[in-house]
């Protein structure tokens, strides 16, 4: 039985998309950077704070 529900654990583990995101969550992230070509006082050497 352990050995039953660590495949299927596996096996879902394996199913999963990692780091891929759909644009609309991909908007949301960037939604409260800044765009340091734009705003560069916003931005500490091309990193945005």
């Amino acid at each position: 039985m352990k050995k039953y529900l660590l495949l299927v654990l596996l096996l879902v583990l394996g199913a999963c998309k990692v780091g891929e995101f759909s644009p609309g969550r991909h908007e949301i992230y960037d939604m409260g950077r800044p765009d340091c070509e734009k705003q560069p006082e916003r931005c500490i050497n091309g990193v945005p704070w």
